[in-house]
C-alpha cells in the first residue's frame, strides 16, 4: 500500500520522515460497514507500529472507530428487527 502522506528527506543523512496530513485537510475512509470499519482500525494500527501516527492519537483514532461500529451495529440490528415485525 502506497504512503498517501508527503514525506521529508533528510539531504545529508539521506532519512526519510512522513509528514502527517494538513491540519484542516479533510481525510475520508469510506465507515459504512463493519468491515470498512475493520479495514480502517487495521491501517490505524499498521501506521502506529512503523511509526507514522503517534501511539496516543492512534488510541484515540481508535476509540472513535469503536463508537461508528457501535453504531453500525445497533443500526443492523434496528433493521433487523423491524423486518422481523413486518413478517408478523
Amino acid at each position: 500500500m502506497a504512503n498517501q502522506y508527503p514525506v521529508e528527506v533528510d539531504g545529508i543523512t539521506g532519512e526519510v520522515s512522513h509528514l502527517p496530513p494538513h491540519k484542516g485537510a479533510r481525510y475520508r475512509a469510506k465507515l459504512d460497514t463493519m468491515q470498512d470499519v475493520k479495514r480502517e482500525m487495521a491501517k490505524v494500527y499498521r501506521e502506529a507500529r512503523s511509526g507514522m501516527v503517534d501511539v496516543q492519537d492512534a488510541t484515540k483514532l481508535t476509540w472513535m472507530l469503536q463508537a461508528v461500529s457501535k453504531v453500525i451495529e445497533g443500526s443492523d440490528l434496528e433493521k433487523r428487527i423491524e423486518v422481523l415485525e413486518n413478517q408478523k
